[in-house]
């Protein structure tokens, strides 16, 4: 980040506004209804984000991960909807394969039952070293899905980091940097590489 550090507390730094190196947009993705037609159908933009102080501005008042996913006992409602994932993507790129900034890029995903303040953290911190640009220096990230697998009485999640290509050295770098970022916890994340 140029102007100033994402930090971790939740509040912005002082001064400002604070510019980020790219903008970003916050994506819902929300359970399929009799309506939907497709992937695309459920997938709604939020907010866009530019400055530090729009990221905590929209970030503190979308629910935490844990707040409306699967716990092993409810499947809980944001306002008037389910929600399955939330995605923070780079703008002009959509959360999905199929766009051409993704459609010859690949993954990491950490697919588990994370404790419930685990999950929060981890997306936290994964989407701060994204928009601060400690995790990718090479504009090589196009964004970040936290993604809730749950399947009947099962609790799952999904943590996902995309990028551009399918350049293994890049992608290990990328993965040392986002583990180095979560820090020791993340040792309990078995990430799996996926081409798109």
């Amino acid at each position: 980040m140029s102007n100033g550090e994402a930090s971790a507390s939740g509040a912005p730094p002082t001064g400002g506004p604070h510019f980020l190196e790219s903008e970003w947009v916050i994506w819902e993705h929300r359970s399929p209804d009799k309506n939907s037609k497709s992937y695309e159908d459920n997938m709604v933009k939020l907010l866009e984000v530019a400055t530090i102080e729009d990221f905590w501005r929209a970030y503190n008042n979308i629910p935490k991960p844990s707040a409306i996913f699967f716990d092993g006992r409810t499947r809980k409602k944001f306002k008037d909807r389910s929600v399955e994932s939330f995605s923070l993507f780079k703008k002009n790129i959509k959360p999905e394969w199929e766009d051409p900034m993704n459609r010859s890029g690949a993954e990491w995903f950490c697919r588990k039952t994370f404790p419930a303040q685990q999950l929060d953290d981890f997306w936290q911190t994964l989407a701060l070293g994204m928009i601060g640009e400690t995790i990718d220096p090479a504009d090589e990230i196009c964004g970040a899905r936290v993604v809730d697998k749950s399947t009947g009485s099962r609790q799952m999640y999904r943590l996902e980091l995309w990028f551009k290509r399918k350049d293994q050295t890049m992608a290990d770098e990328l993965l040392s940097r986002m583990n180095a970022l979560l820090g020791p916890t993340s040792k309990g994340c078995k990430w799996e590489f996926r081409p798109h």
